[in-house]
């Protein structure tokens, strides 16, 4: 009788061993640009955290559109490409992504500066949408290894540019004292990176950069725009669901309340990035799951990877909320206003990083019942927060009042998508 333990050694290939190095790695790239932010928040003064604070938030409102859903479209499609030997055709999305992504940059470079843009010049607008570029740009430069399982080279990319940002921005922050050319210098050492990540995916598929963009333009009509611009809707309302407390406290709040939940606000933005990062796997793994054995067997894989992250979140929040808070007193006691708000954040931190469930309406093609559940769950919270904001009970002060905003979203998304997630896999 074989024991428990070899029986375990035939997974054990020298592959599965060498991607244990992927959550070290991952977490050395997270843990980088944690500390960024809060270099950041000591280089500059608190209106300056603010402005580049509203930069990173104008980044992220650009990447929401994801290509106009291509990126979406190429995370879910590069994984099946593989299996079926089509990996050109993934190429002609990827570089179609590049060229949508840059016309959508140059509509907003024209179009953002006139808006009545509140607390925000316009030099800030156009350095936010090209820095949004480049992240969107690295971002389609990465499914390559995400879609083939590679956990350690996807994290050795993430870790590439983690570091060269942290080394630059901060260097361009503590040079000029100007948020500008902080994220200035972030955007061209991304852009850098992600040309150099999709050139090897080209070499690999022995295809010039010329000829797939020739091959791409020519193609673009022929794109499943109703699915893309399907993905992209859906990219905006969970870009809204995850943001939208931000842009309320950037109208509802002065440049330095702004900055101290920009400041809270850190704990979320790496939650959003561990879950992003280690979504990057389970998402591919999910659409291989459903093609090669279906939903239920894809259900069960998102099922497991969920409630692992759920039930670890909520072990390390709770060792984390009293670290947090001493940390932030003592370290920075410019931002007191913001430490109230580390409790709640951590708990919607812990959800975000948790689901999956997204994904796996995604990758089973119910795109339009994933859209249908993050409008409901939305327009469900904002009735909620609108109440509980008004309320005379409510006397959590203004920052927490949008914090609550946030919270509400995350809860009931959440409860959606699993809801949905269940129905479609017992169906």
């Amino acid at each position: 009788m074989s024991s428990p333990v070899s029986s375990w050694l035939p997974a054990l290939t020298p592959h599965r061993l060498r991607q244990v190095w992927y959550a070290p790695l991952l977490a050395l790239a997270m843990g980088l640009m944690m500390v960024r932010l809060l270099v950041m928040a000591r280089l500059l003064d608190v209106a300056g955290f603010g402005a580049f604070s509203g930069g990173i938030l104008v980044s992220s409102t650009f990447c929401m559109l994801g290509c106009l859903g291509l990126q979406s479209m190429l995370q879910r499609e590069w994984p099946v490409r593989i299996v079926r030997r089509q990996e050109r055709r993934a190429l002609v999305l990827a570089m179609q992504g590049w060229l949508v992504a840059a016309g959508c940059a140059f509509v907003a470079a024209v179009w953002l500066p006139i808006l009545p843009w509140t607390g925000m010049s316009g030099t800030l607008l156009l350095v936010g949408v090209v820095h949004g570029l480049s992240q969107q740009v690295f971002l389609l430069a990465t499914v390559d290894r995400r879609s083939r399982g590679d956990a350690v080279g996807y994290a050795w990319q993430n870790l590439s540019r983690a570091g060269l940002a942290f080394v630059l921005s901060v260097l361009a922050a503590h040079l000029t004292a100007s948020a500008l050319w902080a994220l200035w210098v972030d955007a061209v050492a991304t852009f850098a990176l992600a040309w150099r990540f999709f050139a090897h995916s080209l070499a690999r598929a022995f295809t010039g950069a010329r000829g797939l963009t020739a091959i791409a333009m020519q193609r673009l009509p022929r794109v499943r725009w109703r699915s893309a611009l399907t993905l992209m809707t859906i990219g905006i309302v969970g870009f809204v669901q995850l943001n939208v407390d931000r842009w309320l406290a950037a109208g509802r709040l002065d440049v330095s309340g702004f900055a101290q939940y920009s400041f809270a606000w850190i704990v979320l933005s790496m939650a959003q990035s561990a879950q992003a990062v280690v979504g990057a796997l389970v998402h591919p793994a999910l659409a291989r799951r459903y093609a090669a054995h279906g939903s239920r067997v894809a259900f069960g894989t998102c099922l497991r990877a969920s409630v692992a992250l759920l039930v670890v979140g909520i072990c390390t929040g709770l060792l984390l909320v009293p670290v947090l808070k001493q940390a932030a007193q003592y370290w920075y006691p410019g931002y007191g206003e913001a430490v109230g708000l580390i409790p709640l954040f951590l708990g919607i931190g812990v959800l975000r990083v948790s689901d999956f469930w997204s994904g796996f309406l995604i990758a089973t093609g119910h795109e339009h019942r994933l859209l249908l559940v993050n409008v409901l769950a939305m327009a469900l919270a904002l009735v909620v927060w609108l109440y509980v904001a008004s309320s005379p009970r409510d006397s959590g002060g203004e920052l927490l009042s949008v914090g609550w905003l946030a919270a509400f979203l995350s809860a009931l998304s959440y409860l959606g998508v699993v809801a949905a997630s269940w129905g479609i896999q017992k169906g």
